[in-house]
Formats: structure tokens, sequence, C-alpha cells
């Protein structure tokens, strides 16, 4: 797959900004190329840095920056990442592609109230979109093959798999071969959103880049997760001298 790559911490992100990344994905999608797509942030960096498995499954995906961090880590090192590429934005501009185009879509992960709700908001308001299936993701582990059959199945052209970081994307990795779909990617919390569980930070606070604050304010037992976020940027300032000097 070529890209044009910015490389944070030994993880390589795409540089394209929000709506060239939107083009380039439905344009991979039209051509029926496969990609997986993972919307890393600070604590994915953290993660791929302590696991090689982990950093194996980012090497083989598209890589988007998903989190201010890695903007403003980019800005530090001289790279070319200009803006953020948000997992809920990107799933909604994808799925108003997927409207036009009448691509098949299959929900996987969450909650079964929340995976239900989210289908059900996603269907209304982009009907051309083709729901082909959904599954929560509170399976075992002898049912898993079952589902990915399912997932083959159906064929679809986006499958959005909500199973929270790493697991969602080291899944989609270890099963890429059998699901037959042509884009997979992690979202993480963003079916919570989209069917209205958990509420995106005020457009006041994305503009100001605490979208951050505003979830641990929100949720404080995401506490230990946001203590990656000042060890990602002590990393980075670190590796920036000791590469200077």
């Amino acid at each position: 797959m070529t890209k044009q790559v910015a490389n944070i911490l030994g993880v390589s992100f795409a540089t394209r900004g929000f709506a060239e990344t939107v083009t380039y994905l439905a344009e991979r999608i039209r051509d029926g190329k496969q990609t997986h797509v993972v919307t890393a942030n600070p604590e994915i960096v953290m993660l791929a840095r302590e696991h090689q498995g982990f950093r194996a499954v980012l090497d083989q995906a598209y890589v988007v920056p998903d989190g201010i961090g890695i903007v403003y880590a980019a800005k530090w090192t001289g790279q070319p990442i200009t803006e953020r590429v948000t997992g809920v934005e990107l799933l909604e501009a994808l799925m108003a592609a997927a409207d036009k185009e009448n691509w098949n879509v299959y929900l996987l992960g969450a909650s079964p109230e929340v995976n239900r709700r989210a289908a059900e908001k996603l269907s209304q308001r982009y009907p051309g979109a083709r729901l082909v299936g959904y599954r929560d993701g509170y399976f075992q582990q002898d049912e898993e093959q079952a589902i990915v059959q399912e997932i083959a199945e159906a064929r679809p052209h986006l499958l959005f798999v909500a199973l929270g970081a790493p697991r969602q994307d080291e899944w989609i990795a270890a099963h890429r071969d059998q699901l037959q779909a042509t884009l997979a990617m992690g979202v993480g919390g963003s079916l919570d959103v989209i069917a209205g569980k958990v509420k995106r930070a005020p457009i006041l606070w994305q503009r100001l880049h605490l979208e951050w604050l505003y979830r641990l304010l929100s949720q404080p037992s995401r506490w230990r997760r946001q203590l990656a976020i000042p060890l990602f940027v002590w990393t980075v300032l670190k590796e920036k001298r000791g590469s200077r000097r």
C-alpha cells in the first residue's frame, strides 16, 4: 500500500488531512482494495512501543492521527501532519459515502443495546447504505468463527469494529483474510457516541483541543488510560533531544 507517512515513536502515520483521507479511502473501496484503518492516539502509540505484536498490526495498517497529541508531536518533530482524523467523524464521513454508493455496512462490537441503537440511528441517517448485519461484542471465543463467517457472507464494503483498543485492531488483523470486508476500521467508543450513550465534547472544547480533558471529567474512570498522554509527550521530547545530539 503506497502512503505518505510520518513516523511518531516508531508508528507510521498517514499525513493526509481529513477530507483527503475520506476521498482516498472511498477510492480504495470503489477499487475493491482491502484496507485496515487504525485511528491512533498517544495511548495507541505507547501500547505499540510496549507490545511488538501490536506494533506489527499497525505496520500493516493505514494509521490516521486520532488525537491532538499526535498532531503536536508531528509539529515538534517537523513532520507533515496538520490535522486530526478522528474516528467518529471518519465513521460518519464513510457512512455518508456509503449512503451515496449503496455500500454494505456491518457493525461489530459494543454492548447489545448500544450496538442495536447505533445500527438504528445509522440506518435512519444514511438510508442508502445497506446495513447487512450487526452484532454486539459480547461473544465467546468459540463463537468467533461463526461471526467471521457471517461477516464474510455479508461481504461488507465497510466493517466497523468496536471492541476497544488494542483488541479491535488485533481482531481485524487476525481475521482479515477471511472477513471479505473491503475496509475494516476499529472505532472504539464511536458506537457509544452514535447511540447517544456517551456525549462527545462540545464544539468549543473540540476547537480548544481539550476533548481528552472533557472525556476525563465526564468519565473519571479513564484516568489510568490518560496517563499515557504525559508519558507520550515526555518520550517524544526526549527522543527529539536525543536526535539533536
